[in-house]
C-alpha cells in the first residue's frame, strides 16, 4: 500500500503512487517529461502531493488525507 499520492488538482486524476514523497516527486517529473513525447497535454497542471493515512482494520475507505504540498 502506498503513502503517498499526486494528483491533478484539475481534474482529481491520480498520476502517481508511492512510499515516499521524493519517489512521488521523481514520478510527476516523468509524468511532465511524457508530454514532450505526446503521451498526454496535461503537463503544466497543478500536481498535489497527498499523504495518505490509514489505520489496519478501518482499510482504504476511512483513510484520511492530508496535503502536504502543491508543485
Amino acid at each position: 500500500m502506498y503513502q503517498y499520492k499526486a494528483v491533478l488538482k484539475s481534474t482529481q486524476e491520480i498520476i502517481a503512487e508511492g512510499h515516499t514523497v521524493e519517489d512521488i516527486e521523481h514520478q510527476i517529473v516523468a509524468f511532465r517529461r511524457a508530454a514532450k513525447k505526446g503521451d498526454h497535454t496535461r503537463s503544466n497542471e497543478q500536481v498535489q502531493i497527498i499523504h495518505v493515512k490509514r489505520a489496519q482494520k478501518e482499510g482504504a475507505n476511512l483513510a484520511k488525507e492530508e496535503v502536504v504540498k502543491i508543485v
